[in-house]
């Protein structure tokens, strides 16, 4: 081997090696997807005749945070925490948390069809 030619290989390996070392960026290691914890189901009462369960308005209070939300509209309780990531309105949702928020969704800004999507939360009756 002529001394060219070894060196052609030398100066072929250096830049081979500056250009895994110094410009090629180093291979991404995968992002680990970060594992979903739900939440338990939450347990409400149920009746064994399939008549309304009642809760009082003290009961419903303690539900007033947004891992943990109950709302009275129109004298029915719901249980809306699975729901509060998908309002269109944000944390307003979170207004009249444990309370009364009669008024509040019966307002302009709600069409009739959130009506029925409230069905889906209903957990009972509130006892006067």
């Amino acid at each position: 081997m002529d001394t060219n030619t070894l060196l052609y290989i030398v100066v072929f390996v250096a830049i081979a090696y500056a250009i895994k070392t110094y410009i090629l960026p180093e291979p991404v290691k995968p992002v680990k997807k970060p594992t979903v914890v739900k939440a338990p189901k939450r347990q409400h009462k149920k009746s064994t005749d399939g008549s309304p369960v009642y809760y009082t308005a003290e009961e419903v209070s303690v539900h007033d945070k947004e891992d943990d939300l109950w709302l009275i509209i129109d004298k029915k309780v719901y249980d809306v925490t699975d729901y509060v990531d998908k309002h269109m309105g944000g944390l307003a949702i979170m207004r009249n948390a444990g309370k009364d928020s009669t008024e509040g969704f019966n307002g302009e800004q709600h069409p009739i069809k959130v009506r029925q999507v409230l069905e889906e939360y209903y957990i009972g009756e509130l006892k006067q």
